[in-house]
């Protein structure tokens, strides 16, 4: 909550955010990896097949 809250005030986007260090493992980290799946670059989950659907689309 606490990098959120200062992501927010400092106006950091997705981008800001992913490019941060998050150590492993906390909490921070899986906000670390939403802004990179948000932004389309995060390495640390499987590829979704072409032609798949997303669990929440």
């Amino acid at each position: 909550i606490g990098e959120i809250c200062l992501a927010i005030e400092m106006g950091a986007d997705a981008i800001d955010i992913g490019k941060t260090i998050h150590p492993h493992p906390t909490l921070g980290e899986t906000i670390g990896m939403a802004a990179e799946v948000a932004e389309g670059v995060c390495t640390d989950l499987p590829a979704v097949a072409k032609g798949r659907r997303q669990p929440n689309q």
